[in-house]
Parts: C-alpha cells; structure tokens; sequence
C-alpha cells in the first residue's frame, strides 16, 4: 500500500496533473485502487483537485501535488541549493556588497548558484549541435529537478517541468527561476526564455530555445542574462522527456 502511494506521489512529481485512469495505466492497477488512495491522500492534504470540462460527460477530475507535499518531495534539491548558497555568500568581495539592497544580493547570489549548477555539469554538455546540446542538459538538469520533457516545436524546442524544486524559495525571489533559467542558458551556450513558472501560478515552468540562435557557441559561454519575460503558454507536440 505505501508502495503504491509513493508511486503515486513520483509519477504526480514528474508529470504534473493526472487523471485517476491515466495513473492506473501506469501504475497497473485498477481505478477503483487508485482512487481509494487518492482520497486518503487528499484527506491528509497531499494532493488538490480541479475539474476539467469534457466535450460530453461529465467533468473529468485531475489530480497534482499540493503545495505541502512539493515540499516534501524537495528536500534533496533543497539541500542542494543551501550547499551552493553558503560558498556563493562567502566568495562575494565586501566592494560588491557594500551598497547593495538585499534584492539585489539575492539576485547575485543565484547568479552564482547557476554557474554552478552550469560547472556542475558541463562536462556531460558537449554536443557540437544544438539538438545534442539541448538532450544533454534535459538528461543533467532533470536530476536537480529542473527539467523533465523537451518538445521540438518547430523553429525552437520548448523545455519544460511541472514541479517546481523550490517552491516556497521561488514564491519568495523571483531569483531562484531565473537561476534556473540561467543554468540551462550556460550549458545550451544559446539565449534561453523563460516564459510560464510554477511559482508565478503557471502549470509549469516552461523554456524556449530558438535554434536560429545557434552560431556555434560553445556550450557553456557567457551569455547577456535574459529579463524576465512576459508570461504566454504555447503548444507543441512532444517528442521526448526524461522519465
């Protein structure tokens, strides 16, 4: 029985909302056992609810981890993040922050997260080509929780995850998602825009790569950090993840 609400808990932590049949298929047990733990786990507040129209039918009910247990399921990329934090405040020279409001040593300080995250890394991000570039770093970052699925969606490819690792930090500074975003810019060695975000009410957090931009950079080059953009939601049809 735990077993199963783990289960349930990791495919919900990966793909975001699901419905009670599409968690049976993957799970491989029936909906009637799916639901019976679904409603224990919404009594215990583990999971909220919404309905979603149908064309015929009734509303059909998606499930997604609550705020409380994103949480719980983040506790290994928190860790992460404080064993970043601490050498990234102690290396500031006094010149830079003498001055400086806490906003903006905040922002410093996650600047130095991502080229971290990027040095952590860079050595599995080594394609001579976008294409491979971009699988590489889904393949690095989906371990810090930063990315699950990339979508070619034509003339850029759209990477995406649906759980935020930070959520309580990211609802705080807008900081830790441009963190993100700059990690996956410094391997992809290409601009990155980052244009839907769990933390400011998204479904998920959502990224595109245009591949005109591609000109041979090495991946890893600095790059001008992008300005927070404007939040928009796209489609595109998928054509890999990481699972």
């Amino acid at each position: 029985m735990e077993r199963t609400r783990d289960e349930l808990v990791r495919l919900l932590s990966e793909r975001g909302e699901c419905s009670v049949a599409e968690l049976a298929v993957e799970i491989g047990v029936s909906a009637g056992s799916v639901r019976r733990h679904i409603d224990l786990l919404v009594a215990e507040g583990m999971l909220v609810s919404r309905l979603e129209r149908q064309a015929r039918g009734r509303p059909l009910a998606r499930y997604a981890l609550s705020a409380q247990a994103e949480e719980r399921t983040s506790a290994e990329h928190y860790q992460r993040l404080l064993a970043r934090l601490s050498p990234a405040l102690q290396s500031l020279p006094a010149g830079e922050i003498e001055g400086r409001s806490g906003a903006e040593l905040v922002d410093r300080l996650f600047d130095q997260v991502a080229q971290a995250v990027a040095d952590e890394h860079r050595s599995a991000v080594n394609g001579r080509t976008l294409p491979e570039r971009v699988t590489q770093t889904l393949r690095a970052l989906s371990t810090e929780g930063i990315l699950q699925e990339v979508e070619d969606a034509g003339e850029f490819f759209r990477l995406r995850n649906t759980a935020c690792p930070f959520r309580s930090t990211a609802a705080d500074t807008h900081a830790c998602c441009s963190a993100d975003r700059r990690a996956i810019e410094l391997l992809l060695g290409v601009p990155v825009e980052q244009v839907m975000t769990v933390a400011s009410g998204g479904h998920e957090c959502e990224y595109l790569v245009r591949k005109d931009d591609d000109h041979g950079i090495p991946a890893g080059g600095l790059l001008p950090v992008v300005g927070q953009p404007v939040m928009r939601q796209q489609s595109g049809v998928p054509v890999g993840g990481a699972r």
